[in-house]
């Protein structure tokens, strides 16, 4: 995000028109005749400014609009959210622009939008944590677009006294929540460091017991594994302890807490 709106403010700024101004993000698309290329440093005060103008300008609901399509892969998403930043600057009331899907660009990114909020709703249902040694809650998922920014603040909002990390494996990127404080976005994260971190034991033996109920309440006569990979695909399995190997709860008792 911090690149591709330090290209919008850029572009801006550059005074060329924006019609000669097309922007893309690095190592996407083809090299095309005629055209001087510009890298762009990603500098977080030229991000702030824009979003800031977005929000002010365009309200809320085009933000998270432009938010979520820039979290989403695709090789047009930059040009198309510069567009319709664009576009709504240009507008008596910005905030009509989120309603304007007839526009090509504001469509696209309405479309991306869309992709990138599904997986992101998917994510903050299917996330598991496990406690590792010193209390810290961890999670590790491998999502097709970049959403830890998008997913940090709800489990945030919902575990605000503990200790957590989420790691996005694909993107080696992490976000790191303080207890009673805000989160913290990490990047080029290596798993190494992520998966030497040691499973607490109280976490194992509860790891085993939920494993345990999990297949006791299971019928196998009527088990149905083509809605349960529709309603839980298998993507998301590799990170769910229910699906890990079979462990004997035995080997892990668990002491009753109920006091009489």
């Amino acid at each position: 995000m911090t690149g591709i709106l330090t290209g919008v403010y850029d572009a801006w700024d550059s005074g060329l028109g924006h019609k000669n101004v097309k922007l893309e993000t690095a190592g996407e698309g083809n090299m095309e005749l005629f055209c001087e290329y510009v890298q762009v440093t990603p500098d977080t005060g030229k991000a702030e400014k824009v979003l800031r103008t977005v929000k002010k300008r365009m309200g809320e609901e085009a933000y998270e609009m432009i938010a979520y399509a820039i979290s989403y892969p695709h090789d047009q998403k930059a040009d198309a959210v510069y567009r319709m930043i664009v576009l709504g600057l240009h507008l008596p009331d910005g905030k009509k622009i989120t309603g304007m899907l007839t526009q090509p660009d504001v469509r696209l990114v309405f479309e991306l939008k869309r992709k990138a909020w599904h997986i992101a709703h998917r994510y903050m249902g299917f996330v598991r944590f496990r406690e590792v040694q010193g209390g810290t809650l961890m999670s590790c998922i491998d999502a097709e677009a970049d959403i830890l920014a998008l997913i940090a603040p709800h489990f945030s909002d919902r575990l605000p006294l503990e200790n957590w990390l989420i790691y996005d494996r694909r993107r080696r990127k992490a976000a790191v929540h303080l207890a009673k404080k805000g989160f913290l976005l990490l990047e080029e994260v290596e798993e190494d460091a992520v998966a030497g971190l040691e499973t607490s034991e109280e976490e194992k033996r509860f790891d085993a017991l939920w494993r345990c109920f999990h297949k006791a309440i299971g019928i196998e006569s009527r088990a149905n594994g083509q809605l349960q990979g529709s309603l839980l695909p298998r993507k998301f399995r590799e990170f769910m302890n229910e699906f890990a190997e079979s462990e004997s709860c035995r080997e892990h008792p668990v002491k009753s807490r109920i006091k009489k």
